[in-house]
């Protein structure tokens, strides 16, 4: 087995697409299939079987949620590896055991299990994804590190998501489902609501935000199904010889999670109060965040059930110690910095809410970069009514729009707008703003702090 360094490693990834296969001729795999991580996983011995799972699935709020819960588990001493997406400035981000990001020696160590099982395969002309790779090393590293749980994140969807090739989570989470990648995903609610909904699996149990009733029904449709189902196990490839049948009698049962009620907010941190009545504080800023606690120690609160050793203490410890940057992060004070990776309809319409929460009546100065794929037009149309003026600039990303494009649009709905050039510094956008508010993408993160 060759030994791979980091360097080696990254610089592998940054040649490959995200979630698509390298566009070489004749390769099998085709879009948006997992066949082909299937393959990878089976020559490595489906390490995705020997780990315990919390998946967590949705369009916004996913990472915050994850965040929570492992710190919650943290706090209860639980080895807990999370797998989320995407990552801010580093891969190893995307690897976390209890709060740790692997180190570079693990990272290139278990790149180094799989990359033979993955030449294997290319040799054959079959070539699994940039994130699929990913997914795979995260499996691997988990077991390598003794993880009892693994709190892991869907990237896109749900159903044919680089994560969902593991058994029946103990826990399946969806976070609030509203409109994102429509040309993968479907252009109705009920058509995205079913593709998050791939992951619920018989044996789980759901824990779902609060959702548009249309979207409530696509989940208690899908929980249901599993009541009456049948499932057919065949003695080999060629699914001619049946081994045994499956009887499956059992709905998946789902809880809906209220939303919480603010006691106290400020710019350091807020005071809510859960449906049951118990109090709790995060430092974690935004009028959503308490919203996505909620959903976390209702599945904290789950895991209890099934024996892991979480106490009350804990959950309030949990919740008081998460961190997560880039949603609606305070940056600085005087005049205050946000920063906010919102990059969809409904990710724009709670950006807004909190800033016209926390600084009612003033005016925000922006700095923006979105994705061409996105929907620019309502992101726009959602913060500009409580802008005073834009800076644009281009997302690390080959999708941004190009800066001096979304500059115009913002024109064009009259507000003032320039390209943030190499000499403009925050500090010189900050002289002569009330609040300032960089925002647009998660992937915008990473070159503006």
């Amino acid at each position: 087995m060759i030994d791979y360094n980091y360097e080696e490693a990254i610089t592998f990834f940054r040649s490959m697409p995200h979630f698509t296969p390298p566009k070489t001729g004749g390769a099998k795999k085709e879009f948006f299939s997992l066949d082909a991580e299937l393959m990878l996983l089976e020559k490595l011995g489906r390490p995705q079987d020997k780990l315990k799972y919390v998946h967590i699935a949705g369009t916004n709020g996913k990472g915050s949620t994850c965040a929570y819960l492992a710190s919650i588990l943290k706090e209860a001493s639980v080895v807990t590896g999370a797998f989320t997406s995407p990552f801010l400035y580093r891969y190893n981000e995307m690897f976390r055991v209890n709060g740790m990001d692997i180190s570079d020696t693990d990272f290139a160590e278990v790149f180094s299990q799989v990359k033979p099982a993955y030449d294997e395969l290319a040799s054959e002309g079959i070539f699994v994804s940039e994130y699929e790779f990913l997914t795979v090393m995260a499996f691997i590293y988990f077991i390598k590190m003794e993880c009892e749980l693994v709190v892991l994140e869907v990237s896109m969807g749900g159903r044919m998501d680089t994560t969902n090739v593991i058994p029946s989570p103990l826990v399946s989470v969806i976070t609030p489902i509203s409109y994102d990648h429509m040309t993968i995903l479907g252009n109705t609610l009920r058509e995205i609501a079913a593709e998050k909904a791939g992951i619920i699996k018989p044996g789980t149990v759901v824990v779902s935000a609060k959702q548009e009733p249309e979207v409530a029904e696509v989940l208690t449709e899908v929980c249901k199904s599993f009541e009456d189902m049948e499932i057919t196990y065949f003695k080999d490839e060629s699914c001619n010889e049946i081994d045994y049948v499956e009887h499956i009698n059992s709905v998946v049962p789902i809880e809906f999670v209220e939303p919480s009620k603010i006691i106290d907010r400020d710019i350091h941190g807020q005071k809510f109060v859960v449906a049951d009545g118990k109090e709790y504080f995060t430092g974690m800023l935004g009028t959503y965040q308490i919203d996505n606690a909620a959903v976390a120690i209702a599945a904290a609160r789950k895991l209890k059930g099934l024996g892991y050793p979480i106490t009350e203490e804990n959950i309030r410890n949990g919740i008081v110690n998460t961190k997560w940057f880039g949603r609606f992060t305070l940056l600085s004070d005087n005049p205050p910095v946000i920063l906010d990776g919102g990059h969809n309809r409904q990710g724009a319409a709670v950006l807004r809410k909190s800033l016209e929460e926390y600084f009612p009546g003033k005016k925000i100065t922006f700095i923006l970069g979105i994705l061409a794929d996105k929907e620019v037009d309502i992101i726009l149309d959602t913060l500009l009514p409580i802008a005073d003026k834009c800076y644009t600039v281009a997302v690390p990303n080959p999708r941004t729009m190009p800066p001096e494009k979304l500059a115009g649009m913002i024109r064009h709905r009259g507000v003032n707008a320039e390209e943030l050039s190499n000499d403009m510094t925050l500090a010189t956008i900050k002289e002569k703003a009330e609040v300032v508010c960089m925002a647009g993408s998660l992937y915008l993160i990473s070159s503006i702090t």
